[in-house]
């Protein structure tokens, strides 16, 4: 009788119940408290720890290890007071809708901002400055990452991945940016669903690419871009005024354009304090004048959150979208949309090493990378940011047409543990 409890208690405590058990899952949406409005790219953490971010329809996940019950949550976004909440007095993390309240101004307060610089003075100030707001030194952080895209309006292809971002240079300037390093990626963890794409082309986005796209970290490259295709600026204005938590915040409109390659325009958010970019919106429609059917973007948006680390900021959160247009040799068109989303936290400065040559990740898509990838069921339960939210229920419906995506994981990568067969059973 003695061993069958035994027998009993192990199956308990190496059962994928017992692993769940480990952890608080935290669900739900982010509103405004005055007009119930969802909230997105919110940002929800636990200060020095984890977090995540809201995404454009207000909803979140987080997974939280039982040893963060006693810390408190914050959750912020700009035009909003912080709000925070001890974990341990949640009374259902399942269904945890946050309500934050807005922040008013008074006219007379707008105007004296208003008044004391011009928009221009202004990003200038925000570009001089970003060797002090911003980490300047080596340091890392881990990362969620995804990618996905549509052909002719459905889903076609979906993957995600753990992985750690490390970034030798931070933030800091150097003698010259053309060898400035780029950020190397550790792969962890990733499970990829089927390519049930219909064309006969090889179009993906990848990691590099979207850390590319960060427009601080890589200030000189841009501004060289910008001037190389001679864009020059047709609106730059202070738009508003707003905050973040209780520090005013200048909401800047821009719109650049070039003859030749097109515009960029969208907002910026920078803090008045001390001129430290907050947000980055953009869009860019590009001129691609005879390129339209080769492959190249004609329309790419992104927004871009910087989240304070030790005093310090850093990109948490980079959401892009590149729409494409693609004629392949049997004169097919294809209409494409890639997606891409990184979410950084846990950021470390102390001793920073790059990973082993061989546990960086390829300089290409996810849907590249080695083919018998690992892939760890129990893991992705407890680090699913994917299939809870309301908003990917087209991409789930698209992508299981055919078999369900575990059992696509499990085709599509080299299984970790001998509990489960590529067959899903």
């Amino acid at each position: 009788m003695y061993r069958l409890y035994y027998f009993l208690w192990l199956l308990l405590l190496f059962s994928p119940l017992h692993l769940r058990a480990q952890e608080t899952v935290l669900r739900g949406k982010v509103l405004d408290a005055a007009t119930d409005a969802l909230i997105p790219f919110a940002t929800l953490g636990i200060a020095g720890k984890t977090g995540t971010v809201s995404n454009e329809n207000g909803e979140f996940e987080l997974h939280l290890p039982n040893d963060m019950r006693q810390d408190s949550l914050t959750v912020s976004s700009i035009g909003y007071y912080n709000q925070s909440y001890s974990l341990i007095d949640l009374q259902n993390p399942q269904a945890f809708n946050v309500r934050l309240q807005a922040r008013a101004y008074f006219l007379t307060e707008v105007a004296i901002l208003k008044a004391r610089l011009s928009a221009e003075e202004i990003v200038q100030k925000a570009i001089d400055r970003i060797g002090q707001n911003y980490i300047d030194q080596a340091f890392m952080g881990d990362g969620f990452y995804r990618e996905y895209f549509k052909e002719n309006g459905q889903y076609a292809a979906f993957a995600e991945a753990a992985l750690t971002v490390y970034d030798l240079n931070g933030y800091g300037r150097v003698a010259n940016d053309e060898t400035k390093k780029k950020e190397i990626v550790q792969l962890n963890e990733m499970r990829v669903s089927d390519i049930c794409n219909k064309g006969n082309y090889v179009l993906y986005i990848d990691i590099n690419y979207a850390l590319r796209g960060n427009m601080l970290r890589n200030a000189d490259y841009w501004q060289r871009y910008f001037k190389r295709g001679k864009y020059h600026t047709e609106y730059l204005q202070i738009d508003s005024i707003t905050a973040a938590d209780r520090d005013t915040v200048f909401c800047i409109g821009y719109k650049m354009r070039s003859n030749k390659y097109g515009t960029y325009e969208g907002r910026l958010f920078i803090r008045t304090k001390d001129y430290a970019v907050l947000r980055i919106e953009l869009t860019a429609i590009n001129s691609l004048r005879g390129r339209e059917e080769n492959g190249a973007p004609y329309k790419s948006k992104a927004i871009m959150t910087y989240r304070e680390h030790q005093g310090k900021l850093y990109l948490n959160y980079l959401n892009a979208s590149h729409e494409v247009s693609y004629r392949t040799n049997d004169a097919q068109t294809y209409n494409l949309v890639f997606f891409s989303e990184l979410l950084i936290n846990n950021v470390q400065t102390n001793r920073v090493q790059p990973p082993p040559p061989q546990a960086t990740m390829n300089e290409k898509s996810i849907f590249y990378q080695p083919r018998y990838r690992s892939y760890d069921p129990d893991f992705w339960t407890n680090y699913n940011l994917f299939e809870d939210s309301e908003a990917n229920d087209s991409i789930i419906a698209d992508l299981e047409q055919q078999r369900s995506l575990e059992i696509q994981y499990r085709a599509n990568g080299k299984m970790k543990t001998q509990r489960y067969n590529s067959k899903g059973d």
